[in-house]
């Protein structure tokens, strides 16, 4: 069995809520087009006096995993013990369904977004992308569309870093 490839975090800020969804929809053109995968996005957006807002995209929450396990719970449980199975079993499933997506934090993690709620500058929208597959040349080209965006983090490998700060103008190449 091959090894999965290891998701990597890159943090683009930008001056203008409507950029951030922009490179998402350029991020998600760049998925189908096999030039990056993306596991999760997530946008922090923080005002002028410092109060930001987070919108997760992909994360299953465990209100999200609740819902989802309790209406299957509850159709299967109706169809196997009536009606009061059905209530028994979509309240268990829900309890279920709400434990899994506590456990299970398959994107960027919450500790994470509680930092970058912190590190995103006042008066700007970062879009957070937890990636793989990673075209570096392609992702570069793309970047340079959006002057005025910056590195805000990354785990990605050294020479990666500095080829987004060259392809954004954060530094010369």
């Amino acid at each position: 069995m091959a090894d999965e490839p290891q998701h990597k975090l890159l943090v683009i800020g930008f001056d203008d809520p409507l950029k951030a969804s922009e490179f998402m929809l350029t991020a998600a053109r760049m998925q189908k087009n096999g030039q990056l995968q993306v596991h999760d996005a997530v946008f922090i957006e923080r005002d002028e006096d410092g109060k930001s807002t987070v919108r997760e995209t992909r994360d299953v929450t465990p209100g999200r995993g609740a819902l989802g396990a309790g209406m299957w719970g509850l159709l299967l449980g109706t169809l196997l013990g009536g009606p009061v199975g059905g209530l028994v079993a979509g309240a268990a499933s829900a309890g279920g369904g709400a434990l899994l997506g506590k456990l299970i934090d398959t994107g960027i993690k919450d500790e994470k977004i509680a930092e970058l709620r912190e590190a995103v500058p006042p008066g700007s929208t970062a879009l957070a992308l937890l990636i793989s597959h990673l075209s570096l040349a392609d992702l570069q080209r793309e970047l340079a569309r959006f002057p005025g965006a910056s590195l805000v983090e990354s785990d990605l490998y050294d020479a990666a870093i500095h080829a987004v700060r060259v392809s954004l103008g954060e530094i010369e190449g």
